[in-house]
């Protein structure tokens, strides 16, 4: 081989080198497909009702986040060989969709399969409460079964327990405020106060179905008084709708503080009757 011929042959070899730099062979993912999830049951006597309102999965790859997705989520994953999904459930803060978050309060499902590149691996993510964690959790649950959390505040009525039919979510009885022209509102506030940890996660679990707005409020003992803050309001709906309202903003700022719980609403203009339901009353925190 002559020189000229070599130094060809380095050229060429060269050029493919820099083809390939230019156009890399394109990695095909394997694609996980979430269309909805399952919150299973733990310990029903402490953790209540397995309602949920999850709305996204935050999907990591062997820990390493690949991103949060609305359900139902088409995650492409690069990988070879096996690998693992962490997966952890996502709600809306205070029911709004823009405030996405992870709910600290359920178990991370992981999901482990062998890569597949282009083809589509169908999963359905499996929750639960937390039960063994450290710090320890704490679960309050009024679901009305065996009576009724809830005392009069103020206002012309109060919630009472229904066990009518069509005004229930699940078991056999829910909370029922009534409004008509002769009682136009009512204030109901927690019988019980609790103390919320401060720089932990807490929230309020609520699963409600209203033909009025409802205005949810906090009732905080401070520094030797007692005072009201609005948490949120919450929409008429038709359907039963679950919320999850977070309060470790009140328990920041209010360190060793006592916490009640008020839930107000007004019979709207124009009508003669409404009628407020609401379940699974929860409030959570890490110790």
């Amino acid at each position: 081989m002559n020189k000229l011929s070599g130094f060809f042959i380095v050229f060429y070899i060269l050029i493919l080198q820099a083809c390939n730099m230019i156009n890399p062979k394109e990695t095909i993912p394997t694609f996980i497909q979430i269309d909805s999830i399952h919150l299973a049951p733990t310990v029903p006597s402490k953790h209540g009702s397995t309602s949920h309102k999850i709305t996204d999965v935050w999907v990591y790859y062997d820990r390493q986040f690949l991103g949060a997705y609305e359900l139902p989520a088409k995650v492409p994953v690069i990988t070879e060989g096996r690998g693992q999904l962490q997966i952890v459930a996502g709600i809306w803060d205070n029911g709004l969709s823009g405030t996405r978050a992870k709910y600290p309060f359920y178990t991370v499902d992981t999901f482990t399969f062998t890569a597949s590149p282009a083809q589509t691996i169908y999963h359905t993510p499996q929750f639960t409460y937390r039960t063994t964690d450290t710090p320890a959790i704490t679960y309050f649950v009024e679901d009305f079964e065996q009576g009724n959390g809830f005392a009069k505040y103020s206002g012309d009525t109060s919630m009472v327990r229904t066990n009518t039919p069509g005004e229930l979510l699940e078991g056999d009885w829910s909370g029922k405020i009534t409004l008509d022209t002769a009682a136009t509102s009512a204030e109901t506030i927690t019988i019980e106060s609790y103390s919320l940890p401060a720089n932990q996660n807490a929230y309020l679990e609520i699963n409600y179905k209203s033909e009025a707005p409802i205005s949810m409020q906090t009732r905080v003992y401070y520094q030797g008084s007692w005072t009201n803050y609005d948490i949120i309001g919450l929409k008429a709906r038709d359907n039963w709708t679950k919320v999850y309202l977070k309060l470790s903003g009140f328990s920041a700022t209010y360190q060793n503080a006592k916490f009640r719980f008020i839930m107000s609403s007004s019979l709207p203009s124009g009508m003669n009757k409404a009628t407020v339901l609401i379940d699974n009353f929860k409030i959570i925190y890490f110790n």
